[in-house]
C-alpha cells in the first residue's frame, strides 16, 4: 500500500490534478493562488485563495485543478477528531510569512486561527453524488439501491455518476468508510476485535480484516498492537 508524503511548507505545483490516492498521516492544506477541486471521504468542495482544508489520518481524496496552477502551504497537524474540515481565512499572510521559515510555528499558529473560526461545509454543490456521499457517512449501512429509488435514480446511473465525481463506485466508497471507522476505534481504543466489527457494520471480523488491510495496508491485529504500544510508551514518559 502507497501512501502519498507532503513535505510542510510553501510550494508551487503548475499541475495539480491527482487521481484518487491516500495518506496516512493528517495534514493541513492553505491555498494562497490558485483553486483546485477536492473530492474524498470528506465530501467535495473547490477551494480557492484563503481556503483551509484538513486532512484527517487514513484520508482518500482526488484533487482535479481549476486554474493554472496552485500556490499553497502544506502543514503538518493533529488529528484529534478523525474527521476532516474546511475553513476559510481572512487573513493568510502571517501564516504563510511564518511558514517560509518555520513550518511548525506556522501549525500552530494555523490552529489558533481555527480554533475560533467556524468551519465551512463541504459539498456545497447540493447535487445527488453530494447528497449520496453524505448520507453514506452518517450510514455507512445505507443500501444504494434504496437510496437511488427514494431519490428516483436508476441504481445504474448511481453507480456510474457517483464514480465519475469521487472516483470509486458507492459500494466501495460506503465499504471504505466503514473500514475507516473501524481503523480509528482500533487505534484510539482497546475495545475487542469482534465488537468493533459489529459496532462498524461488518458482517464479520474476516471482513472487516479484509477491508482494513485493504485501506491501510495492515491487518487490525498489526495496529491494535502498534497501539498498544504507543499507549504503553505514553504511560512510561509519564512515570519516568
Amino acid at each position: 500500500m502507497d501512501f502519498r508524503a507532503v513535505t510542510p511548507g510553501i510550494e508551487k505545483f503548475p499541475g495539480y490534478s491527482l487521481p484518487r490516492h491516500r495518506h496516512m498521516r493528517p495534514y493541513a492544506t492553505i491555498v494562497l493562488e490558485g483553486s483546485f477541486e477536492q473530492s474524498g471521504y470528506a465530501g467535495r468542495v473547490r477551494a480557492t485563495a484563503g481556503d483551509v482544508l484538513i486532512h484527517p489520518a487514513l484520508d482518500c481524496h482526488a484533487n482535479n485543478l481549476v486554474s493554472s496552477s496552485v500556490r499553497l502551504v502544506r502543514l503538518n497537524w493533529v488529528d484529534r477528531s478523525g474527521n476532516g474540515a474546511f475553513y476559510h481565512l481572512n487573513d493568510i499572510d502571517e501564516i504563510a510569512r511564518v511558514a517560509e521559515r518555520d513550518p511548525q510555528g506556522a501549525a500552530l499558529l494555523l490552529e489558533s486561527y481555527v480554533g475560533t473560526t467556524l468551519p465551512e461545509p463541504f459539498g456545497r454543490r447540493n447535487d445527488w453524488p453530494d447528497l449520496l456521499a453524505k448520507a453514506l457517512r452518517h450510514n455507512a449501512s445505507l443500501e444504494i439501491g434504496t437510496w437511488a429509488q427514494e431519490n428516483d435514480l436508476a441504481l445504474e446511473t448511481v453507480s456510474r455518476g457517483f464514480k465519475m465525481t469521487y472516483g470509486v463506485p458507492p459500494t466501495i466508497f460506503r465499504a471504505e468508510l466503514r473500514a475507516r471507522a473501524a481503523w480509528l476505534r482500533i487505534t484510539r481504543s482497546l475495545e475487542p476485535l469482534c465488537a468493533v466489527a459489529a459496532k462498524s457494520g461488518f458482517a464479520d471480523q474476516s471482513h472487516m480484516t479484509r477491508w482494513i488491510h485493504r485501506i491501510s495496508g495492515s491487518p487490525p491485529s498489526v495496529w491494535r498492537q502498534s497501539q498498544k504500544r504507543e499507549a504503553e510508551a505514553t504511560v512510561t514518559k509519564r512515570t519516568t
